[in-house]
């Protein structure tokens, strides 16, 4: 069974917050457990009789079942924890002591949603929809903090995941960790696609990563010259051009086009930039 659809059966039973199963329902258990244990010595030596010896097994089959399911019961008010009944269906919760991971259920829900669930958890966090390249879109990109004291942390997917998670479950996607002693309030940037001519609020660091618009290209350490086309056939155009170091970065709005391309970051939807050098990049 995948760990989503055990999730959802954990969910159906509606579990109690309590744990503790009271001393007077384990005795009835344990007495109706021995009182339908047939004698060993009611057998005989003849030939076994199949139809009694089934019809004796049964009721021990049937304790059998309610017991697990009363074990289930436990295990499952253990395990989920939620506000009022249910567990948020837009966004999960883990609480971790110190804070809490939030991980997306719902890419395509609204981010009222999201600040619903937050509200509902005691988290003070708020989630706003910005545009984003392609490759964040429906994920945390960023974040907004009052005061330095503050720190949130983005989670890549598999990382702090519950028992055997990993980031190939959809339950264990990106996410973000909240400290419970938050001060003030903090936003999150929640990726949404952007409009034709829309800057990029946040962006991958490169327009080559998986799916961003110039991904499975070879482009790095080419000649601009030999770069543009490969553009063009995508669709895309160069809006900027800049070189230099960091501190020392310059713009242009063109470059000769024996230049190389050390990097092309997303701009706007079908829009690009153009890291380039005199020569290739070490």
């Amino acid at each position: 069974m995948k760990t989503s659809d055990i999730d959802a059966a954990t969910r159906a039973l509606k579990p109690s917050t309590t744990t503790e199963v009271d001393a007077g329902t384990w005795s009835r258990l344990s007495d109706d457990i021995v009182r339908t244990t047939p004698d060993p010595l009611a057998a005989t030596a003849s030939t076994p009789d199949r139809s009694r010896s089934s019809r004796t097994a049964r009721p021990r089959l049937v304790l059998a079942g309610a017991f697990s399911l009363l074990i289930l019961g436990v295990v499952a008010a253990t395990v989920v924890r939620s506000p009022g009944q249910d567990q948020p269906q837009a966004l999960s919760f883990t609480d971790t002591g110190n804070s809490v991971i939030v991980r997306v259920v719902d890419p395509a829900a609204d981010p009222a949603r999201y600040n619903a669930e937050f509200k509902a958890m005691g988290l003070r966090v708020k989630v706003a929809a910005v545009p984003v390249s392609p490759s964040l879109v429906g994920k945390f990109a960023g974040y907004s903090v009052p005061n330095e004291e503050t720190r949130l942390r983005l989670l890549d997917p598999g990382e702090k995941c519950n028992g055997t998670l990993n980031a190939a479950d959809p339950g264990c996607q990106e996410g973000v960790e909240v400290p419970k002693d938050l001060k003030g309030w903090a936003e999150i940037d929640f990726g949404r696609a952007a409009e034709p001519g829309e800057m990029y609020r946040h962006s991958s660091s490169s327009a080559g990563d998986p799916g961003e618009p110039m991904a499975g290209l070879k482009f790095r350490n080419r000649p601009v010259a030999e770069v543009l086309p490969q553009l063009r056939a995508r669709g895309l155009k160069v809006v900027g051009y800049n070189s230099g170091p960091g501190p020392n970065l310059q713009g242009h709005d063109s470059v000769p086009g024996s230049w190389y391309v050390h990097d092309v970051t997303p701009f706007a939807p079908g829009e690009v930039v153009f890291f380039v050098g005199e020569s290739p990049d070490k």
